[in-house]
């Protein structure tokens, strides 16, 4: 398993490119693709925060240790522009689509992200609906406003995901109603909210629980059509 950096260039007025984290199988160019898009706290200003993508155990730090055998991981970081609380990787989803489009041509695409990168995952395929053939996103955070809300939720690639959501007990009304409107455009299956907290769902997501007490749910990397090497939490 090979993990390397690179930059995606992006045409905003803050920044002009993302380093990113990429790690896959050395010489298989027929792989899929997953992208990974992280959380709010993850965020990083230079090059030697990239690391902080593997936070929560997330699927560069899983393929990092050999559990995506057949997948190379890409994982972005965004810059904390404006500031840590106000960044948005809806400022990078049209660049970041381009950029993957073209390094892994033919390839077969796939999403997650957590928390605010679960958002951003949800702004990139109402973005480009086709672009990516599957998603899965744990606890996104709500959209900016209804402007944003409406037009995800008009996009016809969100019934093709999947998402978990932690405990709601400590959420705003923002959360509780994204999430209702999310659980009505997917299948039964593919949707479902467990009693963890924001970080430990995380956790349990990207190390292949289904966060269900149904049999019948899948697990996130089954969902996105994925090999994972299931590595049972201590």
């Amino acid at each position: 398993m090979r993990a390397s950096t690179l930059t995606i260039p992006v045409a905003s007025a803050e920044v002009s490119e993302l380093p990113a984290l990429e790690v896959g199988p050395d010489s298989d160019p027929d792989v899929p693709v997953l992208l990974f898009l992280h959380g709010m706290g993850e965020a990083g200003s230079s090059i030697n925060e990239l690391p902080k993508v593997c936070i929560h155990q997330t699927p560069p730090f899983q393929a990092i240790l050999g559990r995506l055998p057949g997948t190379v991981v890409i994982a972005p970081q965004a810059p904390p522009v404006p500031n840590v609380e106000h960044w948005n990787w809806r400022e990078y989803v049209n660049d970041l689509a381009k950029f993957l489009a073209k390094r892994y041509a033919k390839r077969r695409i796939v999403a997650t992200g957590f928390s605010r990168g679960g958002l951003g995952v949800l702004q990139l395929v109402c973005t480009d609906p086709e672009f990516v053939q599957a998603w899965a996103i744990v606890d996104p955070q709500p959209a900016r406003d209804q402007a944003e809300s409406s037009a995800i939720f008009r996009s016809p690639a969100v019934r093709n995901g999947w998402v978990r959501y932690g405990n709601f007990r400590n959420r705003d009304d923002a959360w509780k109603a994204s999430s209702s409107l999310l659980f009505d455009q997917l299948p039964e299956g593919n949707r479902d909210a467990v009693d963890l907290s924001h970080v430990e769902i995380a956790v349990q997501a990207y190390h292949g629980n289904p966060l269900s007490g149904d049999v019948r749910k899948k697990n996130l990397y089954d969902h996105l059509g994925l090999k994972f090497e299931v590595a049972p939490l201590a």
